[in-house]
């Protein structure tokens, strides 16, 4: 009757594994141009995403090394746009980082702990 035993540890594992509470990002743009080439990136982290619309917004988990800034770099219109490294994350205890593009295209940053 190993078997049932098995089953309930590996099932215990699946669940405390998806109630992780790695870092969250979310880039909203809220430029007049869609953002393309978009990457965030952080210490042992790089996301690339095609494309976020403009009035739209792209929300993801990341999983940095260790403590990280977050980098967000774009190409708008005919500009390509870095932030340079700002925010803060660590790799676990539900950190928050949200980068807003203004219309102008500069980007500001905010972290917390919390959810969303």
């Amino acid at each position: 009757m190993q078997f049932p035993r098995l089953i309930i540890i590996v099932a215990a594992i699946v669940m405390l594994v998806g109630c992780s509470d790695a870092p969250v990002v979310t880039v909203t743009n809220r430029s007049p141009f869609t953002l393309s080439n978009v990457v965030v990136s952080g210490s042992g982290f790089s996301v690339g995403i095609d494309s976020i619309a403009k009035g739209r917004e792209h929300r993801f988990t990341v999983h940095p090394k260790a403590d990280s800034g977050v980098r967000l770099a774009f190409d708008a219109g005919n500009q390509h746009v870095d932030s340079g490294e700002h925010g803060y994350i660590e790799a676990g205890g539900g950190y928050r980082v949200s980068a807003t593009v203004a219309t102008n295209l500069s980007i500001s940053f905010s972290s917390d702990l919390g959810s969303y």
